[in-house]
């Protein structure tokens, strides 16, 4: 008899050791819930090392992070930004924005812009072009005014022999076509492809 009452006294310190260990790892993991639920801040995705301009994202090149400025206005994951390109430099630990990611295609305009210059032979459909703002006296230095525009076609205007570029560009650059548009300036298109 007493046996029994030794053995199931054994029984009962091991089960109470278990429960005891089980309420411990289920509180560790309540509070580290908790705390990642409660930080501040929105959640942000950074380079985890330097990025250079054209780098395609991928999973390797980025990791998770939270900020708390609200200045930002970000809440992002990784699928948006994995297999996006960057369009200029990310340093390691910087966050990554839609401002330093190329637009996807889907998300430019379709934009027709009168030349100032006769654009070379060598502008054909799908050509990444950049176009500059040049003040017709050469008194200021050229402008930058939109940057890898995509050639969609090149035509005559039939009003003074100009040309047409039709591109398709990032509509954030649409306005600062549009200034230059109704001043002294002409718009010229030049291209790295085209040597």
């Amino acid at each position: 008899m007493n046996t029994i009452f030794s053995f199931l006294r054994r029984r009962l310190a091991a089960s109470r050791t278990i429960v005891g260990i089980a309420l411990i790892v289920a509180s560790v993991v309540g509070v580290v819930g908790v705390v990642r639920l409660s930080t501040p801040g929105d959640r942000v995705i950074m380079a985890n090392s330097f990025l250079p301009a054209g780098t395609v994202i991928t999973e390797d090149v980025i990791e998770e992070g939270r900020v708390s400025s609200r200045a930002l206005n970000v809440n992002q994951t990784p699928t948006d930004v994995i297999g996006r390109v960057v369009g200029s430099d990310i340093g390691g630990g910087e966050i990554i924005t839609a401002r330093v990611l190329e637009p996807t295609q889907s998300s430019r305009v379709l934009v027709s812009v009168p030349l100032g210059v006769a654009p070379p032979s060598a502008f054909t459909n799908g050509t990444m072009v950049d176009l500059w703002s040049v003040s017709e006296d050469g008194g200021e230095p050229p402008i930058t005014v939109a940057r890898n525009a995509v050639i969609v076609s090149v035509t005559d205007s039939g009003f003074g022999g100009d040309s047409v570029l039709t591109v398709l560009m990032d509509p954030v650059q649409v306005d600062r076509l549009l200034g230059v548009l109704g001043s002294s300036h002409v718009i010229v298109a030049t291209s790295e492809e085209s040597g």
